[in-house]
């Protein structure tokens, strides 16, 4: 995590390079022109202007940092902030070099530009507002068309611009002015926000006031602000005010999103709390029982995963020992893990053949499976006064046998069908015997299938490795050891698949 963050901030400093240059680029402008201006107007939209720049480049640093957690969403707000930090660079410059003949098509850039960006900003606010609400009406999907469609048309008026002024021009003296027609060039960013704002309203049910508030308020600011300047020339505060009503909105979105998060994260953390608990987790397990050591973890690849382990005596002379793997991840896994986990041993305890047992826990495993989920399960009882195992199979993972004074083998035999996949599924019992310093160690697929940022498998191969590096250590020492070749493996690579390892050492009856 402490690594990914570091990443992180690296990253995101990188991609605000450009932010930060074209601020150096201004301040430069303001030392080499700034006492050329000398419109009050200008010295205020500008001014505004460069405020509005700062708080751009403050909003993008927390949008780059939310955006591993909120996705497209989020890249929808940066597009957003980036069309409006645009647009306040070049109406700045366009300010500053207002009147000065030699910077003519500095003037004509920035002021084109501009207009680009203005069109940007609601055309990114249009996205932003159908990827939050997660719309699927389909009328409103129908209108994301006219708003792409729309898009390119204005994009080719603005630069049709550059050859007919219909728009806007930029005389030899270097001054701009607003053509007769100038009015037209807001149409797009109106029918915009006006699509925006019915998605709001048709989706309001699934809003908070907070939320509906923040959009309209980001949507009638820069209006509102418009509706002020548009008849002063050289008075531009609309895009300082879009900026800040970007921020405000932002704010208050993250409000709720994190009110809900917070809610979520609690319950993901009281399952988590909950599934940790009703894994055996006392080390030494039976202490004054001699006949054997075991020990088992499990390591979740997000706060609640789908693999368990159990040991537990059936009776005083049997030990059970369980290891599963749920299909799928997150919540739903690991409610099936508790169903799965509670059936089998409630079955064992009841008694009879492993064959007949697993085909129980099948039955009832199945019926009312809507999730369509299943379990790969391995289970075993070792007879501890004559070391005689009886294992069931069901999909699961080779186990592997270390013989007193010999290496860990895997021992590959013919499983049965996984556990949920169809009723009246029938199991294979297999049989073996432990003598004294004989160990068992068993796996779920996140071992071997532990991958690097090369997307190489840390495999069988290396797991045999692992453990015949010192096949002589204890059954804790054995699997920190396992755990330790993982993570040397895949160093940075995120883990995607629980990891969890049994192992039991058998010394037999004194």
């Amino acid at each position: 995590m402490e690594r990914w963050e570091k990443n992180n901030i690296f990253n995101t400093s990188i991609k605000l390079l450009p932010f930060l240059v074209s601020a150096l680029v201004f301040v430069q402008f303001i030392f080499y022109l700034g006492a050329e201006v000398v419109n009050p107007y200008y010295i205020i939209s500008i001014t505004a202007d460069f405020a509005g720049m700062i708080v751009g480049m403050v909003l993008l640093v927390g949008l780059y940092m939310d955006m591993k957690k909120n996705g497209d969403t989020v890249k929808y707000l940066i597009g957003l902030v980036t069309a409006t930090y645009v647009a306040l660079f070049t109406d700045a410059m366009a300010w500053f070099v207002q009147g000065k003949p030699e910077y003519r098509m500095v003037s004509v850039a920035c002021n084109t530009f501009f207009y680009a960006s203005t069109i940007s900003q609601t055309f990114f606010f249009w996205k932003y507002t159908l990827s939050y609400l997660r719309i699927k009406n389909n009328k409103i999907k129908t209108g994301n068309y006219i708003v792409n469609i729309g898009y390119v048309i204005s994009f080719l008026l603005i630069i049709l611009n550059l050859f007919f002024w219909f728009y806007f021009s930029v005389d030899k003296e270097g001054y701009y002015a607003r053509s007769s027609f100038n009015l037209l060039s807001i149409i797009y960013p109106l029918l915009c926000l006006v699509f925006s704002l019915i998605a709001v309203v048709v989706e309001r049910k699934q809003l908070r006031g907070l939320q509906i508030f923040a959009f309209f308020m980001y949507a009638t600011g820069p209006l509102i602000a418009s509706g002020f300047t548009i008849f002063q020339f050289g008075l531009s505060l609309n895009p300082a005010v879009t900026m800040i009503s970007a921020l405000l909105m932002y704010c208050s979105l993250n409000v709720v999103q994190g009110d809900k998060k917070a809610i979520a994260e609690n319950e993901i953390s009281i399952a988590s709390s909950i599934q940790e608990n009703i894994l055996p987790r006392a080390f030494p397990y039976l202490p004054e029982r001699k006949e054997f050591d075991i020990y088992a973890v499990m390591k979740p690849a997000r706060e609640v995963g789908g693999d368990f382990y159990d040991f537990f005596m059936a009776d005083d002379n049997h030990l059970t020992l369980v290891i599963a793997d749920v299909s799928g991840k997150g919540i739903p896994a690991a409610l099936f893990m508790m169903t799965s986990r509670t059936l089998i041993k409630n079955r064992v305890q009841a008694g009879g053949e492993l064959a007949k047992i697993m085909e129980d826990v099948n039955n009832q495993l199945c019926d009312g499976n809507i999730a369509d989920m299943f379990v790969t399960v391995w289970l075993a009882i070792v007879e501890l006064d004559t070391g005689i195992v009886k294992t069931v199979n069901a999909g699961h993972e080779y186990p592997a046998i270390k013989r007193a004074n010999e290496k860990f083998k895997l021992v590959i035999k013919k499983n049965s069908l996984a556990v949920a996949f169809f009723p009246e599924t029938s199991y294979k019992e297999e049989e073996f015997k432990l003598e004294k310093g004989d160990s068992i160690f068993v796996y779920t697929d996140g071992v071997t299938e532990a991958m690097n940022v090369n997307e190489e498998l840390f495999s069988k191969e290396r797991l045999i490795n692992a453990l015949n590096e010192n096949p002589t250590l204890s059954p804790k020492a054995t699997i920190e050891k396992v755990l330790d070749s993982i993570y040397d493996f895949v160093k940075d690579a995120e883990q995607f698949d629980d990891i969890t390892m049994l192992c039991m050492t058998y010394y037999g009856m004194e």
